[in-house]
């Protein structure tokens, strides 16, 4: 019997040793660089920053869920296990809306007014695979107009339609792709701007376009160097 109840006491030290708790799962000691993603409902959404929402108006009064927690800038321990509520980015309090037109799995949106149309948007991680992100991918052929934006604003300086709409698809088509080039910073950093391109469907595809003061540059997929004319409508 006295061996019996030894054999149970190590058996019970040996599974309190197998089952042991992270004491902190929050706090350790790296920098995690999140991704912008949200967690809701079982469903795993990441940041959409290559579309715009072409009617804001799509966006609904449904809510979809509440961000209940707020990793970045919080957590430091790689081991943390991310868990429907927590989000990147995003306040906690912050509500995500379902989109018309789309399933709640696959397209939310989050109020910011620092984003293009008031939104920003995130795209469930099935969802975002079957979404044609590149510039070669847009279907130039059904684009209605162009906006662009300064970086950081939200209201267009310029708005291309016609003519001039084709003629800047076509300097940014006929660039020159050089994928070492290095932008001249020497009289200042490049003044960056957003280009949207919206089309008959109901997200815009946006992208960055940047001016050194010697080349206008691009990232279609590698860097991309067009010629001096599109300043033309860059800077009106």
């Amino acid at each position: 019997m006295r061996i019996l109840m030894i054999m149970m006491g190590i058996v019970v030290f040996l599974s309190g040793c197998s089952t042991s708790v992270d004491p902190n799962p929050i706090k350790g000691n790296s920098t995690i660089d999140w991704v912008d993603f949200v967690k809701l409902n079982g469903d795993s959404y990441t940041g959409l920053y290559g579309r715009v929402l072409k009617n804001p108006g799509d966006v609904t009064d449904e809510v979809v869920g509440e961000v209940k927690f707020k990793v970045g800038d919080v957590v430091t321990n790689p081991n943390y296990k991310t868990k429907a509520g927590d989000a990147a980015f995003l306040e906690i309090g912050t509500k995500l809306y379902r989109v018309n037109g789309y399933k709640s799995e696959e397209l939310i949106a989050a109020k910011d007014e620092n984003q293009i149309g008031g939104y920003r948007l995130y795209a469930g991680d099935d969802f975002v695979k079957t979404l044609q992100l590149h510039y070669k991918d847009m279907p130039k052929d059904k684009v209605e107009r162009i906006e662009l934006y300064h970086f950081d604003q939200t209201t267009p300086f310029n708005t291309l339609l016609n003519d001039d709409k084709e003629r800047f698809i076509e300097l940014l088509d006929h660039g020159k792709d050089t994928p070492n080039y290095r932008p001249q910073n020497k009289d200042g950093d490049p003044a960056y701007y957003q280009m949207v391109f919206y089309t008959d469907g109901p997200l815009g595809y946006a992208y960055s376009i940047a001016d050194d003061r010697v080349n206008v540059f691009f990232y279609p997929w590698d860097t991309r160097v067009v010629d001096d004319e599109v300043r033309n409508w860059l800077n009106p």
